[in-house]
């Protein structure tokens, strides 16, 4: 199936139609910011502090926390790691009733844990965190004395407010606080009156807590967001309150819709940068928000420090999750991998925090750039995911010439550096510490990064861009013994749906454009392929073209519009595949389209 999109729609109206069903575009509250123009006026300036930031925390708790993943809490139920231990009492069909009464004696967090938790914040180099105040449980973790439904009772320990102290033990550390708040509530018995009762906890969260650097809003779907939460009055109440906060984008459905001041891909990193926008990686540390016990599969340095290298490398922060026990406690294996991310940082934070994105649209080798201005000098930072072959990177396509670089550590290494065609470094054979689970290169250039478009492929003279096999990007999936690769004039064996592809090509002359692909299809084989250019998104059904595979016929993808110019890529991925592989790709054509047809 085949999708247009239609021209002259703006980046804003685009993601909104890719994330919404047809109704919510009626909503008049599905606009930026509900239309609270204050918030979109001074966006930037609140945006500086969380781009340089680029690392954040989140603390997830609740009831939940006491039951682990398992029901009865502490029995011999055999645990499923596949369900979120903090949707327990939905997915195991828990009575409202036998969930608070069993659960509630189980929650005691311990005196002090608010400051340990900001201490292995800070540990693992995060500048901001942020704490669930209120989860879909409904349940409050601070102290609300108005609006207060049936049920719904803070549930601090006797005489303490939770969320009180999480905030004052983070800015102990001089981390930036912030706030998660469900708009889900499980127990609210009236949607009608539930608008009302969100104004009263938003006041309450806004005016006494002190200035909060993040509201992170967690809950809508395509069914229950905008208009549904009073999102206009929530904003105008915090406006008046907390007006430096940064705002996420979950008042609205859509994990990249461009209401808010930032968008929140969870549990995956943006394929690239979408000029003009922010967004934060929601991850977690074991696949769950919550506390699930102790013997889950957590996340290692090196793991967190390859999700932060990608995010930072398009320009994107952070979140990662972790949820404590019923005590406060953190599991140790989890605060373990923490502190030794922090400890990376403390040598390397500075191919992390407050630099830009790449200049590259793919790095020439395994790994990711960032780009800073460093004591007025342009510093490129690469990322080695992986040691190159033979001890030396080409930083092909880089037309400024490198000056000097160093390996960072405790003690920098300094590398030699050539510029004969592209800039190249020449480092040791092997690693000199094989334990840095991501090795830095801060190569220092002579002026800002330029790409060189010659390697690329152009735009015709009329405006056609023709996109060779040849000049393909692959990205195979790690482990495949018969990976996705170039053969002759097409691409072939895609076999998996971790195969992708990306075309970089140069766009001197912005427009609309079929896209047609060039490709065989032998029968019962095929799929369905996603193709995205910027922020325009096709997605295409491919079938079979004939009984064999060197059948090349063209297939009508849709249309696209292209409103920026200079260097851009296309990533085309798989969703789907029948049979035994997706298609032999040959060529993809970009074919201008008048604004009369």
């Amino acid at each position: 199936m085949r999708r247009r999109i239609h021209a002259g729609k703006t980046l804003a109206a685009f993601l909104a139609a890719a994330a919404f069903p047809a109704g919510a575009q009626d909503d008049p509250q599905s606009v930026p910011y509900a239309g609270v123009e204050a918030w979109e006026k001074d966006r930037d300036q609140r945006l500086a502090w969380f781009r340089e930031a680029r690392f954040g925390m989140l603390i997830h708790m609740g009831l939940y926390s006491g039951a682990a993943g398992i029901w009865p809490p502490g029995s011999d139920a055999r645990q499923d790691e596949r369900q979120h231990p903090e949707w327990i009492r939905t997915w195991a069909s828990i009575p409202a009733a036998e969930y608070e009464s069993t659960l509630k004696p189980l929650f005691r967090p311990a005196p002090g844990c608010t400051d340990e938790w900001a201490k292995l914040a800070k540990e693992a180099g995060t500048r901001y965190a942020i704490f669930s105040a209120k989860s879909e449980e409904g349940y409050t973790l601070f102290n609300s004395q108005i609006g207060q439904m049936p049920g719904a009772a803070n549930i601090s320990p006797p005489g303490r407010d939770l969320f009180g102290e999480f905030v004052a033990s983070v800015r102990k550390q001089q981390l930036m606080p912030g706030i998660y708040y469900s708009l889900t509530d499980w127990q609210h018995p009236d949607r009608l009156r539930y608008p009302a009762h969100l104004q009263d906890q938003f006041r309450e969260l806004a005016t006494r807590y002190g200035p909060l650097g993040i509201l992170w809003v967690d809950g809508s779907t395509a069914t229950s967001e905008a208009s549904d939460w009073g999102t206009r009055a929530l904003l105008e109440a915090w406006r008046e309150h907390q007006p430096a906060s940064v705002i996420n984008n979950r008042f609205w459905n859509g994990l990249e819709n461009p209401y808010g001041d930032f968008m929140t891909p969870q549990g995956y990193v943006l394929p690239g940068a979408i000029e003009g926008r922010m967004f934060e990686v929601r991850q977690t540390l074991n696949g769950h928000l919550g506390f699930g016990g102790e013997n889950m599969p957590w996340k290692s340095p090196r793991e967190i420090l390859h999700l932060l290298s990608e995010t930072a490398s398009k320009g994107g922060n952070l979140l990662l999750a972790v949820g404590p026990d019923a005590t406060g406690r953190i599991p140790e294996k989890a605060a373990a991998s923490l502190r030794s991310t922090g400890e990376w940082l403390k040598t390397h934070g500075e191919a992390i925090y407050g630099t830009e994105r790449t200049p590259f649209l793919v790095p020439p080798f395994n790994g990711r750039c960032t780009v800073a201005e460093r004591g007025g000098k342009q510093i490129l930072y690469c990322h080695l995911h992986e040691w190159p072959a033979g001890g030396i990177i080409s930083l092909d396509g880089l037309s400024t010439r490198c000056l000097s670089a160093v390996l960072l550590g405790e003690e920098t290494l300094e590398l030699e550096v050539s510029n004969v065609s592209w800039p190249a470094i020449r480092l040791p054979a092997t690693p000199p510490d094989p334990d840095n689970p991501l090795p830095v290169i801060a190569a220092t250039l002579e002026g800002k990064p330029s790409i060189d478009p010659i390697p690329y492929p152009l735009q015709g003279v009329d405006r056609t861009v023709t996109l060779a096999a040849s000049q393909a990007i692959l990205v195979p999936a790690p482990g495949n013994k018969n990976p996705l690769r170039l053969e002759g004039r097409h691409i072939g064996f895609w076999s998996t749906t971790a195969d992708s592809l990306w075309f970089p090509m140069m766009m001197h002359h912005p427009a609309k454009f079929r896209v047609v692909l060039e490709a065989a299809v032998a029968r019962p084989c095929g799929g369905e392929i996603e193709i995205r250019v910027v922020d325009q998104i096709l997605r295409v059904k491919i079938e079979h073209t004939a009984e064999n595979w060197s059948d090349f016929r063209d297939i009508e993808a849709g249309i696209i519009t292209i409103r920026q110019s200079g260097l851009l890529a296309m990533h085309i991925r798989p969703v789907r595949i029948e049979g035994y592989g997706l298609m032999n790709l040959r060529s993809v054509r970009l074919l201008p389209v008048d604004e009369g047809e």
